[in-house]
């Protein structure tokens, strides 16, 4: 592998009250690796409010070099392959613009890099920001693991804390832009592109010494159900894509399982959250539904 550098890459749409904390970090992160060349990629995704002015103040006295970008096509998937187009680093990190980085995170992700002989995507630790929001959309697990296809890609590594060999988008290709938030799929964009590595035989870890605050905002019930509707869709639209993957389709079978001993009475998915099983399959079974129709309609002669 070549000597390491560094680009982080932060994609956000209408993120001016909440990203100068973002911004802090990611130059914080970037101090602790004097010896590593670091710079940052921001995509502006289509922003109505005054992000650019915001990011372009900050990026004007930052102590790394900032490249913003404009990308027009909503989808959070369609922004993140503007910034893989421009990045120079030889290691690439995702954050989003409602996370804080540790202070450390730029250090222990490189001293991981460093020992790697393959391309390898990585995630870290995502710990809740504020003690106020609910349990959601964190990975706190303290144990390092590598994906081997037996659980899930959803969630295995969480795409505000998602780096990669840039040589991974060179064996793969970029990120699906049907797939993630503003695009047709709302979710799964990191879901769909790790399973696709692991697919590829790439390896893809999970190492918790890399850590991530998410200040995510969601205070009530209702709105991590609403989320979680979207999430379960997305993975629906990732069945639909590989619908001939017997391996990943068996994770469907077991939510049905579940959903099943739900209805008779079973545990549901996550009780302090109101989660359910039956939400769950009913949403990847619309996001399945919708994804069939639109890959049947771009199968089509002429398409």
């Amino acid at each position: 592998m070549e000597t390491p550098s560094l680009t982080f890459i932060l994609c956000t749409r209408n993120g001016a009250a909440r990203i100068t904390p973002t911004l802090r970090s990611i130059a914080a992160a970037a101090r602790e690796t004097p010896e590593t060349a670091c710079d940052l990629v921001v995509v502006d995704n289509g922003s109505r409010d005054a992000t650019t002015a915001v990011v372009a103040a900050w990026a004007a006295q930052a102590a790394l070099p900032v490249t913003l970008l404009h990308e027009p096509r909503p989808g959070l998937a369609a922004a993140r392959n503007a910034a893989l187009a421009v990045a120079s680093g030889t290691i690439l990190a995702f954050t989003d613009d409602d996370c804080r980085l540790d202070r450390a995170y730029a250090a222990r992700l490189l001293a991981h890099y460093r020992d790697d002989d393959a391309p390898v995507i990585r995630g870290g630790r995502i710990e809740l920001g504020d003690p106020q929001d609910l349990p959601y959309t964190i990975k706190t697990d303290p144990e390092p693991k590598v994906y081997d296809g037996s659980s899930h890609p959803g969630g295995f590594i969480h795409g505000c804390n998602m780096a990669m060999h840039r040589e991974v988008v060179g064996r793969i290709g970029p990120f699906d832009p049907e797939f993630g938030a503003g695009a047709r799929f709302k979710a799964a964009e990191d879901t769909e592109y790790i399973y696709r590595a692991h697919r590829a035989g790439l390896r893809v870890t999970y190492d918790p010494d890399c850590v991530v605050h998410h200040h995510h905002g969601r205070r009530r019930r209702e709105e991590i159900l609403k989320l979680a509707r979207t999430y379960a869709e997305g993975n629906g639209a990732l069945y639909a894509k590989y619908l001939r993957d017997r391996k990943l389709l068996r994770h469907l079978y077991w939510d049905l399982k579940g959903c099943v001993r739900e209805l008779c009475g079973g545990a549901p998915m996550d009780r302090s959250l109101g989660l359910t099983f039956r939400d769950n399959v009913a949403g990847c079974l619309r996001g399945m539904a919708r994804g069939m129709a639109r890959y049947a309609a771009r199968a089509r002669p002429g398409r």
